[in-house]
């Protein structure tokens, strides 16, 4: 199967270290490349000794990765809370506008500037996640939806 459709784009705040998470992030992005050009990308971690300001300098890094045209998705905890199927449907009819990337914020969360430019913020639920984990949970559930649009039975449940 080729990857075909606008491309996907995963950025965070920083890179994911070694070890089980970052195998399973290359894992996810390879089972992904299956269905669809999946790119992922990092801006450096603010070296800011002041919180607001270490977000608005990784807003500003994160902006500009923001896809042209397509749909940037900031992942918060204030976010809207999707199921899987939910989050397939909006996957697929934010693909139908264009590229989709999705943002994983620093450990001070987005500036409110940043998350005001994108035009979804999605919650992956109420408890708090270390970023390289939440990470993992977003490539899989990107797979997940794109495996079920595929009619793949990895997506049956």
């Amino acid at each position: 199967m080729t990857a075909k459709g606008p491309a996907l784009r995963v950025v965070t705040v920083g890179k994911t270290r070694r070890g089980p998470a970052l195998e399973l992030e290359e894992e996810f992005l390879t089972r992904i490349g299956r269905y669809a050009k999946c790119l992922r990308q990092q801006v450096t971690v603010s070296r800011q000794k002041r919180s607001t300001d270490r977000c608005v300098e990784e807003g500003r890094a994160l902006a500009g990765l923001i896809p042209k045209r397509g749909v940037a998705v900031a992942l918060d905890a204030r976010g809207d809370s999707l199921s899987s199927s939910d989050f397939r449907r909006e996957l697929g009819a934010w693909r139908r506008q264009g590229d989709v990337a999705f943002f994983l914020g620093g450990a001070d969360g987005f500036s409110d500037a940043f998350r005001k430019r994108c035009q979804r913020t999605v919650s992956l639920g109420r408890i708090t996640l270390p970023h390289e984990l939440a990470l993992v949970v977003l490539l899989e559930q990107i797979y997940r939806a794109l495996a079920a649009e595929a009619g793949h039975p990895y997506s049956r449940h």
